[in-house]
């Protein structure tokens, strides 16, 4: 297991003369991943989500050694590992499209990398193992000599190695191939955790792509690595699968307890999954927060868009205050009034008592119907089983919404009904940058 330290990473393409211009005059970025900070627990899995071309797979690539970091450090187990080969970072990383070998069997596939991979083993003679001074201890403090303008600490180094060279007692350690043996027993050991033993004679032409995603899964866990990178590994699945792998993903994450780094754009797959979500849009990270705080807590208007089936809604709204009250005019000229201490702490500017434009954002489940509140029309009723999206316009406005109510409802285009919104739970941002009005504190700060 290992913890990885991204810190102000920058990762910038070549444009074309068209993009370049189009940069010059502020309206093309020229990163892809931009002022990227996070820190990665020990064990923890971590889910990236974001939409298409947001960075998300770019990042991971850097993480794996597959893309140069143009700017920036990456820390892997606290080793600086910028310009480490991605065949020495000891992670596996599983890809969107599988890349198994067609022609190999799953066992084959599984243990291919096995067969060309070398470990260090104590070097033995005559079955005994051959002991020697820390040379890796050496060169350090030999390296420490160089940098050193002290002469009295260059002497005191000097009187280490010699200390060091005195003793022969690390053994000396020796590149070699695993043995047929070992290879077997970590094949049948990951395909017995994946529920793949019956697969192990069969071709990927021979699987479902539930089966080859299983086995591809496999062909990392075999590697024992510090790290799993996983980037979009169900996204090629249907519904009813992508269901199932997920939680195989979650138990696989559990059984062998190592740092997992997922990346989607299935916000569903990010809640259901991650310890903590990262979202990003445009090469930057929006929020990093658990998925129950990110989806109760949103940063920003993209956040809280973004995160949540179906989305949130919106409304332009004006703010008024008082010592104890806001009140809130909607975009159709009615207003609705709130006691402070009902809503969430508000930044101090915004309840100063001056009129503020804003943006009102609350979620279907916590609009209620009733016989006093606000007039609605109701345009479509979507029914859902044991659940209804009843969309919706306020009376004078053109803007529909969204409403979920946990049962079965009879209402039909065209009737009026008279909505109100949960005080704990509607949500305010500033109209201008985008940001929550709420005094709340992000973990990536």
């Amino acid at each position: 297991m290992a913890s990885i330290l991204l810190r102000h990473i920058y990762k910038a393409y070549p444009h074309s003369k068209k993009e370049d211009k189009k940069e010059k005059e502020q309206q093309l970025s020229p990163f892809a991943v931009k002022d990227f900070n996070l820190e990665i627990h020990d064990g923890e899995f971590i889910v990236l989500v974001g939409p298409s071309g947001c960075g998300k797979s770019t990042t991971l690539r850097m993480i794996a050694g597959l893309e140069d970091i143009s700017a920036g450090e990456l820390y892997i187990d606290g080793n600086l590992s910028n310009n480490v080969d991605a065949s020495k970072r000891d992670i596996a990383m599983v890809f969107q499209n599988y890349a198994l070998y067609p022609h190999m069997t799953s066992y084959q596939n599984m243990s291919y990398g096995l067969k060309l991979r070398k470990i260090k083993k104590p070097l033995l003679r005559k079955g005994e193992v051959v002991y020697d001074y820390d040379k890796e201890k050496v060169k350090e403090l030999q390296l420490q000599v160089k940098k050193s303008q002290s002469p009295d600490e260059v002497e005191a180094l000097n009187k280490q190695i010699a200390e060091i060279k005195s003793k022969k007692d690390t053994p000396v350690m020796k590149a070699v191939h695993y043995s047929k043996e070992e290879i077997d027993e970590k094949v049948k050991s990951a395909a017995e955790v994946l529920d793949i033993t019956h697969l192990l004679d069969r071709k990927p032409s021979e699987m479902s792509g539930g089966q080859r995603q299983r086995v591809a899964l496999g062909r990392a866990l075999v590697r024992d690595p510090k790290v799993f990178l996983l980037d979009e590994p169900l996204s090629n699945l249907d519904a009813k699968l992508r269901a199932s792998m997920r939680n195989e993903i979650v138990k696989l994450h559990k059984k062998v307890q190592t740092t997992f780094v997922y990346v989607t754009h299935d916000q569903i797959e990010a809640m259901t999954m991650g310890d903590r979500i990262v979202v990003m849009k445009d090469g930057v990270i929006q929020q990093v927060d658990t998925p129950s705080n990110i989806y109760d807590n949103p940063a920003n208007l993209f956040v809280a868009g973004f995160i949540g089936t179906p989305q949130m809604n919106f409304f332009d709204v004006k703010l008024n205050s008082d010592a104890e009250n806001i009140q809130i005019s909607l975009p159709n000229g009615n207003q609705i009034s709130f006691p402070l201490s009902t809503l969430k702490p508000i930044q101090e500017e915004y309840i100063s008592g001056n009129e503020k434009e804003a943006v009102l954002g609350v979620r279907g489940e916590h609009i209620a119907i009733g016989e006093d509140g606000i007039p609605a029309v109701v345009s479509f009723a979507e029914i859902l089983g044991n659940s209804t999206n009843i969309l919706c316009k306020l009376e004078g406005s053109d803007d529909e919404f969204n409403i979920t109510v946990q049962s079965r409802s009879s209402l039909k285009p065209g009737d009026k009904i008279n909505i109100s919104f949960e005080p704990a739970n509607i949500h305010l941002f500033d109209k201008n940058t985008g940001d929550s009005i709420y005094q709340y504190k992000e973990e990536n700060e």
